[in-house]
């Protein structure tokens, strides 16, 4: 299961979504304000995951929390 996280443009410096539940991603993000083109690599997708995955365990850890 992937995420969905916000992302900041690297060129116009906006926030946009990065939507990596949707069905036949191709691994390419485009900034919906300035359109530059963002490839990720299948690797990068999973450490993305991985890193917001292990957030929100530590999150409910400190709230106490049951992690399922």
């Amino acid at each position: 299961m992937y995420t969905q996280i916000n992302y900041r443009c690297d060129v116009c410096e906006d926030k946009f979504l990065l939507d990596f539940q949707k069905p036949g991603i191709e691994n390419k993000f485009q900034c919906p304000n300035c359109r530059v083109e963002y490839e990720f690599s299948e690797e990068e997708l999973t450490q993305l995951n991985d890193s917001y995955q292990n957030y929100l365990n530590t999150l409910k850890e400190e709230r106490g929390e049951n992690i399922s």
